[in-house]
Formats: C-alpha cells, structure tokens, sequence
C-alpha cells in the first residue's frame, strides 16, 4: 500500500507493509524507494507519525543512494568521437585493416576493422574485458587491505546497471559496473571499498561510515570527484 506524507518542502512517499513483528520498522532500498513494515494494527497518525520523525535519515538516505548513481549512456564509436577511460578521454579513430583489433596510445583508441559496421561491437567487448581486468587489478590490494581488518569472503562480479556504480548483495556478493572504468582509478577504489564496507554494515549508518572513514580517510573527496561522472 503506498502512503505519503509532507515534511517542509520535500513529500516522503513510502510502501506500507504489515507484518507481526512487534516494532515498526523503515527502510530506505538502494532505488531510493521507501519501505515501513509496521506490525499489525498500528494505526496511520502512528505510523505516520514515526516517518515524519525519521524524515531527515530518510532524506539524507535516499541522497546517499541517489548520489551514487550514474547515467550509462551506450558508447557510440566512430572516428572523431572519444570517451572516458580511467578519467582520460581519448579519441576514437576507426580504420579499415585485415584484421579487427583494438590498441591505445598517447591520448587515442585505435580499432581496426575489416568491416567498420563491425567496429561498435569489437570495440565494446575489448572495452568491457579491459575494464573488468583493470578493475580486479586495482581492487586487489584494497580487498587483501580490508580481509585483514574484516575476513570476510570477496569475489567481484561484474554486470552493466542502467543506474548504479555498484552494489552489494545480502550474501556480500560485490557487483562492480565495468563502465565505471570511465572514471579515475581514485574513484574506482572509493567504489570498491564502499561496496566491501557494506559485507560488514548493510545499510547507510553511523557505523557504515565509520567504519568507510577509518578504511578510507579521504572517501568524500573521492565521491564528490565521481559525481562529477554522472
């Protein structure tokens, strides 16, 4: 059941559901959505009442998460274009060969292709497999970093999402974008050790950033520079 209410300018909009448990419980999902689960019969002014308390958590939740997101745009490749790799750009150049590969030097991508039709797909999937290799590379020292503080078991997986930099599941499964390669190798270690902060605190607490700070002193310097990727 959706719900709302208003707190100053901002309307909180939220799904309600009722369970047995015996507290009332609020939750804020990586999309930003809002989640109470009130034990049965509590009424609304009550359970309204309990959001407009947390209002505040609430919103600085959903920006936190929101903060974290990226527009993915699909890479277009063709000579003269450019796109971002490890947070330099450089500029495409598509040319007709006897073979199909990708190389790089100076500040420009080099594909060559014996169909230039062909040229957005071999590109994409050299792109993709360097950053997946160049990401574990730079995540590597971080996760040996972090296991000896926290063991917890870490592998990363890679998979494309439409608006996220990465996630971590409830069984700690580390899911890095590969497009996140696009941005300096700072930012990529700031995802990195985000994500593996959360193997140990779920959600977006005082202990979350606590613990964050004393893994990453400088994280907010290096969030504020891949918000400037979206």
């Amino acid at each position: 059941m959706k719900e709302q209410i208003d707190f100053g300018s901002h309307n909180i909009s939220f799904e309600l559901k009722y369970s047995n448990r015996k507290t009332l419980g609020i939750k804020v999902q990586p999309d930003a959505s809002v989640i109470v689960t009130a034990p049965i019969e509590t009424s609304m002014a009550k359970i309204k009442s309990a959001v407009r308390k947390k209002a505040m958590w609430i919103l600085n939740q959903k920006s936190h998460f929101l903060s974290m997101d990226t527009i993915t745009n699909d890479i277009i490749i063709k000579s003269g274009y450019s796109i971002h790799y490890l947070g330099r750009q450089y500029k495409i150049i598509v040319e007709t060969d006897n073979k199909n590969e990708v190389s790089y030097k100076g500040n420009l991508f080099q594909i060559s292709v014996q169909k230039k039709e062909n040229a957005q797909h071999i590109f994409e999937s050299w792109f993709k497999d360097r950053a997946i290799k160049k990401i574990i590379e730079i995540a590597q020292p971080i996760i040996k970093n972090f296991t000896v503080f926290h063991p917890v078991p870490v592998d990363i997986f890679f998979q494309e999402m439409p608006t996220r930099w990465g996630s971590c599941t409830i069984k700690n499964k580390l899911i890095i974008n590969p497009k996140l390669i696009q941005t300096p190798k700072r930012c990529i270690e700031y995802v990195i050790m985000h994500e593996l902060c959360h193997t140990i605190h779920k959600h977006h607490n005082k202990n979350f950033f606590n613990l964050l700070t004393l893994m990453m002193p400088d994280w907010e310097k290096r969030k504020n520079k891949l918000d400037s990727y979206h």
